[in-house]
């Protein structure tokens, strides 16, 4: 039997194992329904035992369950929920107590901000001025399971770089790379944002809540904020004393990729820790079609499979922190380990039988990517009554490293001591300060600073970065205020400085015939130093016009520093097939931004309309030359440039409950953009698109074995992007088709939760126009089934 035959046998035993366990952990219960006057069921309502305080949330059939132990000394329940009056109800006699129906009575009040409908699974965030949304753990647990960032692709606005099935970078509004800043729990990640061949460094099992700020965030989050935020917020620590065991296990067909998420989460007291273990497998992937085009030669692809773009990823996290009444403090350790093929096609000039496979599709041959990004965070928070000061610190490791036979570099093997063709070694220090006030509940005011520090190293046979040393420092003023029940304003000012050491390189010349040295030395990077600083401000207004309309406008002045690649970098960068080429007198890049949001909130139905226009002063943008490398493998030259550029959109987002438990959403975006020297679009931009989705849910409503039901098919279509760049290919229409269904099984007070998907259903051949396989005609992966099942286990 085969390693591959044996790990699959492997892991349908684990299943098979995990089904038939005994999840009968508690030998007693109280359940019941929580139930209006009219006996409708009431969702999300808080049911708490005393004096043990155990609790739990009612389900949407009304449901709740509550576990007990002989242990146990009961005195009476207490029900709570925004929209009712609370109710607490005497235990006489717990040994007679399993089942408890409960009636709530409505309060009489005015509930302006209760959000009844949460479309796609997350909630606007009023009382911002931006377009600001939120999603939870259920949101992300029914999208894509293989990236963090595929997750977020269903949201207005969002588009991602796919590469394969594995790798997804997340772009908002037209913008991706270092104007996305991603802060991961208070800190700013830092990798290789630069790279489209490299997906965010997360753990996609572990984040419950994030947060997405379109369009500029600089005022509160710094320099790449320019185009957008996504705020990666703490996992939620238990309630109560106890501990809590889950496992998240998937598979797909297309890349057979084999995921499993291990956590276990606790709480003592006012300790609570925890830890998770992920581990993804997966194979080359494949497309619908069995030839590409690179460089004007047609080459085959044989059995729809990309050879050599399988991959492993092992990841671990553990967190511990304290928490009192007016104290909090955390400390989270992630590690992120990923091994990669890079498709055979990518680094020097390809052929035929170097396309061939050798029948093991879960090989990681030459040339491949090995990724690390070690963190370690701390959170702490000091409560003083209407002021709060929180801490954050941040250490980050991130290693990149590109593997490679020589030869395809045009160096000889015998002049090298290993395969390392590229090896980036970045470290980060980050420490951020955030002090609040709060002078009474209509005011509140915000004061911090940030600041960092990059040294990033080399190694390597290849060429692409310098060493450098980075330093950041902004300190920055917000305030928000309700004038009165309609009108809210907020704004602040900030100031940041920036510095960049940049240290001369010298590659050694190859002649091209025999890949020997030349003797001859070449200065691809000289030694410089660059001084950056900024004072930027935003401020915006919300109106809410009655209870179910909103308005809301923002103005903002936003920045971004030019990054040390972007001045200093002089090199093949074969993830992306192209020579790009930095330029070390670029400007600070600035825009102004203006923002219009009207937004509908009723109890049927969502409607969220979003216009913007940006004018940015030295936009940084990586164009094509039109000229081939005088590397040996170096494909097309692109360099860094810089111009005035407009960007211009809208996003609309409708959903919609209708009766008979049936769900509809829609989900439209467009994005433009125009360089205003050359009068031509920005490359890269992505299509305009529109998605809509059907669901029907919960139509199992007289079943207390299966719960939260649900079945969906959704189309997304994708208009022709012929706004182009000089130098850049056109992109066709395409309209693709995904459906599944998920459904919640209640099995001895456990509930396991199932999904079976089904992404592109007809196996269409399309392009992502943003996909860095664009370049070289390669569709995106084919039909791709994927099941997944999560089981959780509190005790």
């Amino acid at each position: 039997m085969s390693k591959v035959k044996l790990y699959n046998f492997l892991h349908i035993i684990l299943i098979i194992a995990i089904f038939s366990c005994d999840f009968n952990m508690q030998s007693q219960s109280i359940s019941g329904y929580i139930m209006n006057r009219n006996g409708e069921p009431i969702e999300a309502a808080t049911i708490t035992l005393h004096p043990t305080k155990k609790n739990t949330i009612s389900n949407s059939k009304g449901y709740y369950s509550i576990s007990l132990t002989k242990k146990d000394t009961l005195s009476y329940l207490e029900v709570n929920h925004i929209a009712f009056l609370s109710k607490e109800i005497t235990l006489v006699n717990q040994d007679h107590i399993s089942s408890l129906n409960i009636i709530l009575n409505e309060k009489i009040t005015d509930l302006e901000e209760v959000v009844l409908m949460q479309p796609l699974g997350y909630q606007n965030v009023i009382n911002n001025s931006q377009s600001v949304i939120t999603v939870n753990k259920d949101f992300l647990s029914k999208s894509n399971l293989s990236t963090f960032a595929g997750a977020l692709e269903a949201l207005p606005g969002l588009n991602t770089m796919n590469l394969g099935v594995g790798i997804a970078k997340p772009m908002i509004r037209g913008m991706g790379f270092n104007r996305i800043l991603v802060n991961n729990r208070g800190i700013k990640q830092e990798g290789q944002q630069w790279g489209a061949d490299h997906g965010l460094e997360i753990d996609p099992f572990d984040v419950e809540n994030v947060e997405i700020i379109k369009g500029p965030a600089s005022l509160l989050f710094g320099s790449d904020g320019i185009g957008g935020v996504i705020n990666i917020k703490d996992n939620q620590p238990l309630p109560e004393s106890g501990n809590l065991i889950s496992l998240h296990t998937a598979y797909q067909t297309n890349n057979r990729a084999i995921s499993n998420s291990f956590e276990w989460k606790g709480r003592k007291n006012k300790w609570f820790y925890g830890t998770r273990i992920t581990h993804q497998n997966y194979g080359d992937y494949t497309v619908p079609t069995d030839q590409f085009t690179y460089a004007g030669f047609n080459l085959p692809i044989f059995d729809n499979r990309l050879k050599n773009t399988a991959g492993n990823e092992f990841h671990f996290s553990a967190s511990l922190g304290y928490e009192s009444e007016n104290f909090r403090t955390s400390l989270k350790f992630t590690s992120f380990n990923q091994k990669a093929g890079i498709f055979t096609g990518a680094i020097g000039l390809p052929r035929a039988y170097n396309l061939q496979h050798n029948g093991d599709f879960r090989n990681i041959d030459f040339p491949r990517q090995e990724n690390q990004h070690h963190m370690v965070t701390n959170t702490t928070t000091f409560n003083f009554g209407s002021q709060k000061l929180e801490i954050n610190l941040g250490y980050q490791h991130n290693i990149r490293e590109e593997l490679s036979f020589p030869g395809a570099h045009g160096i000889a093997a015998d002049q090298v001591s290993s395969n390392l063709a590229l090896g980036l070694y970045l470290d980060t220090y980050s420490a951020n300060i955030k002090y609040e006030i709060n002078p009474n509940a209509d005011h509140h005011i915000v004061f911090g600073s940030q600041s960092q520090y990059m040294h990033n190293k080399k190694d390597g046979f290849e060429y692409l970065l310098p060493v450098f040393d980075s330093f950041q420092l902004g300190f920055y003023h917000y305030q928000l205020f309700q004038i009165d029940k309609k009108w809210t304003i907020n704004g602040g000012l900030r100031y940041d400085l920036g510095l960049h050491d940049i240290q001369q390189h010298l590659q050694p010349v190859y002649d091209r015939e025999t890949l020997q040295p030349t003797g001859e030395l070449m200065e691809r990077t000289p030694a410089f130093d660059r001084n950056f600083g900024n004072v930027s401000g935003a401020t915006g207004v919300v109106y809410k016009v009655d209870k179910q309309n909103h308005l809301k406008l923002n103005l903002g002045n936003s920045f971004r520093f030019p990054t040390a690649i972007e001045l200093s970098s002089n090199g093949v960068h074969h993830g992306n097939f192209r020579h790009e080429i930095g330029d070390q007198d670029l400007q600070v890049e600035k825009g102004y931004q203006v923002d219009f949001t009207y937004l509908h909130q009723s109890e049927n139905t969502y409607l969220e309309l979003s216009a913007f226009y940006a004018l940015y002063q030295e936009y940084i943008y990586l164009a094509p030359t039109g000229n081939f490398s005088f590397l040996a493998s170096g494909g097309t030259m692109w360099q860094y440039q810089q111009n005035d550029a407009i960007f211009n959109g809208f996003e609309i987002a409708v959903s919609h409950q209708f009766p008979f438990h049936l769900k509809t959403d829609v989900a439209i975006d467009f994005v433009q953009n125009i360089n205003r020297d050359t009068r031509l679009p920005l490359p890269l931009t992505p299509a305009p698109s529109i998605l809509t989705s059907l669901e029907f849910n919960r139509f199992l409503n007289t079943s207390k074995t299966f719960d939260e039901e649900y079945l969906f098919v959704s189309g997304r279509y994708n208009f022709e992007q012929d706004q182009i760049d000089r130098n850049e290919s056109s992109t066709p229409d395409s309209f693709i088709i995904d459906m599944g269904l998920g459904l919640t099984i209640n099995l001895m007070s456990q509930s396991i939760r199932c999904k079976l998907s089904v992404n592109n259903v007809f196996d269409v051949q399309y392009f992502n126009h943003i996909s860095r396989y664009r370049l070289i005609n390669l569709p995106e992966p084919g039909r791709n089934f994927m099941f997944s099942v999560q089981i959780p286990i509190k005790f």
